[in-house]
This record gives structure tokens, sequence and C-alpha cells, in this order.
């Protein structure tokens, strides 16, 4: 990824399904646990509260995440399929959380600090908060998502994924069953630079028709996690990056594209080189089915993992409170 906090590139397509996960198999007691009767509290996991304020600010963080606009005319139904949804995920991940703490696993304050070292590494500050901007959501918040997500997936690789394998004869049975997978599409190599605006872009352009080095410029002026590297994107496929970026597949070696504009700023690129697609061999193959495989094999063990925790679990959802966000 370059200076983004999350991109999803393909549309969101709401299931049929309203109640899913966790929540389908929830109901509210009348067993006098603190906090049942507070209008304040849509859910009550093990005893911990989860607040209804607390869901409306992740329901308009969700909204974001699916690219879902407040002029966008949602039905029924997938209004409900968004709210069910973020409750389930705000109650999987105290859930989980709890779990981890059971299980007398943490993170530590030196772990935590260089996770986030690592995640915004290359950034400028200002490209940052533009992102955290785009994506409406605070700094406390963000790193709030951090440190859970870090914490979640410590229990799971300690708990869960160590235990977890996929031998060799697996591997060479998938390659021989799924050749047409891996067929790999053209690639790119290519340089960026993304400024704030569209003067600053046509003043780059005018600098490159100068001859002046786009490396250089990129190190400079690039507010993109690559301009240390002078802009060097590395070899990328279609689709692997924002829709916008495939534009740049149309250019020749050598050549510099007119300006791109993306939701995270004005890019100008240089293609500096071309791979054509070709079908690529077992040994080549073999990182990405063992990934894929292992994956699979990491989910399964995950989702029973997960319903062993929720079935010993006590979990509310006080589905009258639930009703009253919108």
């Amino acid at each position: 990824m370059t200076m983004r906090l999350k991109i999803i590139n393909t549309k969101f397509i709401f299931p049929g399904i309203v109640l899913i996960g966790l929540l389908g198999s929830c109901s509210i007691e009348n067993s006098g646990v603190d906090g049942e009767n507070d209008p304040n509290v849509v859910a009550i996991v093990n005893g911990e509260k989860i607040l209804k304020q607390s869901l409306i600010e992740e329901l308009r963080w969700t909204k974001r995440k699916y690219r879902v606009k407040k002029s966008d005319s949602l039905r029924p139904e997938e209004k409900v399929w968004l709210k069910t949804n973020t409750l389930n995920e705000m109650v999987r991940t105290v859930m989980l959380r709890q779990e981890a703490e059971r299980q007398g696993i943490s993170v530590s304050k030196s772990e935590f600090k260089t996770h986030l070292k690592k995640v915004k590494q290359g950034y400028q500050e200002d490209a940052f908060q533009r992102a955290l901007e785009v994506e409406e959501i605070s700094r406390e918040q963000w790193q709030e998502k951090i440190r859970n997500n870090l914490l979640i997936g410590k229990v799971v690789n300690e708990v869960v994924n160590k235990n977890v394998s996929v031998g060799e004869e697996e591997l060479l049975r998938y390659f021989e069953n799924h050749g047409e997978e891996f067929q790999k599409g053209e690639q790119v190599h290519a340089l960026h630079i993304v400024v704030e605006t569209e003067d600053e872009a046509r003043e780059i352009l005018k600098l490159l028709r100068k001859r002046k080095s786009f490396s250089d410029l990129a190190e400079k002026r690039s507010l993109g996690l690559e301009a240390s590297k002078g802009g060097d994107m590395g070899y990328f496929e279609a689709g692997n990056m924002p829709e916008e970026f495939d534009q740049v597949f149309k250019l020749e070696v050598n050549k510099v594209s007119d300006i791109i504009r993306t939701p995270y700023g004005v890019h100008v690129f240089k293609v500096v080189d071309k791979k054509p697609a070709r079908k690529m061999n077992f040994e080549e193959s073999r990182k990405k089915i063992l990934v894929k495989l292992l994956q699979e094999a990491q989910e399964n063990a995950f989702n029973k993992w997960q319903n062993k925790i929720k079935n010993n679990s006590k979990i509310i959802i006080k589905y009258e409170t639930l009703e009253q966000i919108h």
C-alpha cells in the first residue's frame, strides 16, 4: 500500500442474511446483569458493556470502509446488515480480547510502539493526518484499532496458528489441480510522485519535461511512502492497486503519465519496465499455494476455536436498543 490507511477496490455487495455470526445465537435475558436495563448499553459480553454511542461511531467507520455515502439510499435490510455486522465485529473484538487476557497474553508498550512505528514508516506527518481525515477516524480511534488487532493477532498466532501446518504433497496436488490460477498477469515497474494539488503536479510535469530526474523530484517533493526510495513502487499487476493506478499500464516504458487523481492526492507516474503475462512453474507457485492452503487451514482452526470461546461466553444483545440506531 502507498499513502493510505485502507483502500477497498471492489464495490460492496450486501448479503441476504441479516443476522450473522456471533449475534445469530445471542439473546436478551432477564438475568439481572449490570447494564441490562441501561438504555445507553447495546450489548454485554461476559459482563463488559458495549455502549450505544460506541456502536454509532463504529457504524460511521463501517460505512466509510464500504464506501457508503451519506447520500446513498439504502434498503431497510441493508441498514440492518450494516449495523448488525458492525456490532458483530465489536462483540468479537471484546470476546477475543478477553480471551487474550485469560490466556495471559498482552501487548507491551514497546511492542505497540514498535508496531506503530512500522505502520507509519516513511509517512510524512501531514500525509498521515490527511489519510486519517479521508477515513474519518481520529488518531486515538485508529491507535485503539491497531492495538486490538495486534493483541488478537498475537493470541491467534500463539494459541491457534502455531499448531497448523500444510504438507508438501498437499501443495503439489493443489498445483496440479489448479494450474489456471498460476497465470501471472502483465506487470509494470513504476515510479510515482504524489502531491496535494494539481498545480503542484503540473509544476512537477514541467520540471520533468526539462529532463529533471524523476527520482530526485520524488525524494524532494512526494508525500508518498516511497519518496525516500525515489518514488519506486516496484512491480505490480493491474488490480493490485487502486483502480486509478491501472491507467499506468497504458504507458510505454520510460514514459511519464499525465495527472492521475485519487482520494489521497494527485499522482504522476513513470513506467521504467514491463513484464508480459506468463505461466508460473511449481517452484514459483509454491509460496503462493502454501500461503493459500495455510490460510484456509488456519481459518478453519480459528473458527473452531472462536466458536468454542463463543459457546463458553455470555453475550447479551439488546435488540430494542439496536433497532433505535439508524
